[in-house]
């Protein structure tokens, strides 16, 4: 069919469905990249594709790989595709462009100035002019040290020779890297001599009216160390051409006004007046009120129809800890007939929470500040309760997961996620080094932190800890390695919790499909994969397997949810 007719979209969705039927998954998302392509304004296809590339790696670079990038440059290029599926893709096929992995081995092997003499600006034109990298830049985190290195030493690069090179060519690369410096909340290390040439830059900028290129490069590479300008952005967008610096001076506006801080004040749990007695609640809310977690930018709306659209309705969903509110806004796009409460901590983080679902036009949502301690005064049970990534930061965590089991409906479902002890030991032995570094949880003391890592030897187990995706950001570094609390648990610890209130595992999500796919072969009767014991033996042989955290659902035994999960869900 597709043969006979080239350009049919929807006969390319249908054939990858069906080659995702008998599990032919490359195949599947190749003739899902032939549908995006083919009608590129279908946010369906995208839909579909992000779903089949989230998490994929490449090895090699063909004629295949390259409609793959073609389809990822359209659903990056879409402001309402959420990039983060797409991470994984994005890192491994650039470094595998023989351009970008040259560039990317050089940098941080040597003396910089040294490496800087021997490179020619104009041989960088076309590479860093390639949508793919700048659609990658200005809405993913990178999450690979070759690739920050190679950043940082470019940045560096443009800073040093501003004025000697035509701007023109290179202004989207600028714009680019400065979205993503604003997005990594500017980690990257900065020299003294880079900051002094910064501020030079800035007074010069301050002095000038005119938007010639040259103003304009000047204009993003202080975008790069910084995320403000001596003037108004607003004027600017709107007597600018260039589209990129368009974009990026938007960026910059946005940036301010959405820019965590105490913004409008949400209402507090009933009865508490946003008090929190408890310490160690307040620590954590202070952490949260300086590094609002996490920062995100995008969200994906999908579109339903009617039928999937009142499934939800009527029903109660409680997020428990939703920090700036990407989980709670996303559960609100997904059941918009469902009524959906976030509780968090700061007050920061729930104004940036609010911005965001006023931004995206999501109306059936609302922010509460106050403690999980204190949840029962909601007065409410819900029909779905999540609390990802939240228990391991309070004082006791059986105690926080009994009080949301008090608010869970009957036949309610749960979402639970807790930090693995076993997956955890990088981050551990981090933790110490930090302590004995004497570094503190402020931006120089993260970005010490972080370049302290990276130049350690290669064979240096802290270096482990790079392999979490927070490590390239501001405030999510500050969460994986400064946290004020943190607990780890085992699965026979879960075990023991799930005993002990009443629940049981219906599943336990392993998010890495090399591992996903090695235990189902292992344990072919774990249909569910919700055997504790099978699993906690599994994770001893691959301590990996819970980087991301063991992330469970469960629920009352002896319910309906016990025995098949709600339709809605």
């Amino acid at each position: 069919m597709c043969q006979l007719s080239p350009g049919d979209a929807n006969a390319y969705s249908n054939l990858s469905y069906l080659y995702g039927l008998t599990g032919n998954f490359q195949q599947a998302l190749l003739t899902m990249a032939y549908a995006v392509n083919s009608d590129p304004q279908n946010t369906v296809y995208q839909d579909k594709f992000s779903r089949l590339i989230n998490q994929m790696e490449f090895y090699t670079l063909t004629s295949e790989t390259a409609v793959i990038q073609q389809a990822m440059i359209v659903c990056l290029g879409n402001p309402r595709t959420d990039p983060d599926p797409f991470s994984t893709a994005w890192h491994s096929l650039l470094l595998l462009d023989p351009v970008y992995k040259t560039l990317s081995e050089s940098p941080g092997a040597g003396d910089y100035e040294e490496q800087a003499a021997a490179l020619n600006v104009e041989t960088l034109r076309k590479p860093l002019g390639d949508p793919f990298l700048l659609l990658g830049l200005s809405s993913l985190l990178t999450v690979d040290e070759r690739l920050e290195r190679l950043l940082t030493f470019l940045r560096r690069l443009f800073l040093s020779r501003a004025g000697e090179y035509e701007s023109k060519p290179y202004l989207p690369f600028l714009c680019a890297l400065a979205e993503h410096c604003m997005q990594n909340e500017y980690v990257f290390g900065c020299t003294p001599e880079e900051q002094a040439t910064v501020d030079a830059l800035e007074a010069k900028l301050g002095d000038s009216d005119d938007l010639d290129a040259d103003t304009r490069a000047r204009t993003a590479l202080v975008l790069c160390y910084q995320p403000s300008v001596p003037f108004d952005p607003k004027t600017l967008v709107d007597q600018a051409a260039d589209k990129a610096f368009n974009q990026l001076l938007e960026t910059a506006r946005t940036f301010a006004l959405t820019e965590p801080g105490p913004g409008k004040k949400e209402s507090s749990i009933p009865g508490t007046e946003a008090s929190m007695p408890n310490t160690v609640s307040s620590a954590v809310a202070r952490q949260y009120e300086e590094n609002p977690y996490p920062r995100w930018r995008r969200l994906h709306i999908p579109t339903l129809s009617d039928q999937q659209r009142a499934k939800s309705r009527g029903k109660n969903v409680l997020v428990a800890g939703c920090g700036t509110g990407y989980e709670p806004l996303n559960l609100a796009s997904i059941y918009p007939e469902a009524r959906v409460v976030g509780v968090d901590l700061s007050g920061p983080s729930l104004a940036y929470a609010r911005q965001k679902a006023d931004e995206f036009g999501i109306g059936n949502v609302e922010f509460l500040q106050g403690d999980i301690l204190d949840i029962d005064r909601i007065g409410e049970q819900f029909d779905l309760v999540s609390s990802v990534g939240v228990l391991h930061h309070m004082e006791d965590p059986l105690e926080g997961w009994q009080k949301l089991v008090n608010c869970l409906a009957p036949d309610g479902l749960m979402k639970i996620a807790l930090y693995s002890e076993t997956a955890r030991k990088a981050v551990v032995d981090c933790r110490e080094w930090i302590k004995k570094e004497g570094l503190e949880a402020t931006p120089d003391g993260i970005r010490a932190f972080r370049q302290g890592i990276m130049a350690l030897d290669e064979e240096d187990p802290h270096r482990d800890i790079m392999a979490w995706t927070d490590f390239y950001s501001m405030s999510m570094c500050r969460d994986l390695a400064f946290h004020v609390q943190e607990h780890r648990v085992t699965l026979p610890w879960i075990k023991s919790g799930l005993d002990r209130l009443g629940l049981c595992c219906l599943t336990m999500r392993i998010s890495n499909p090399m591992f996903r796919n090695e235990y189902r072969s292992l344990n072919p009767d774990d249909k569910q994969i919700n055997d504790l014991d099978k699993l906690h033996d599994y994770e001893q042989r691959n301590p990996a397997t819970f980087r991301d955290m063991y992330e469970f659902r469960c629920c009352r035994p002896d319910t309906e949810t016990a025995k098949r999960p709600p339709p809605w869900l």
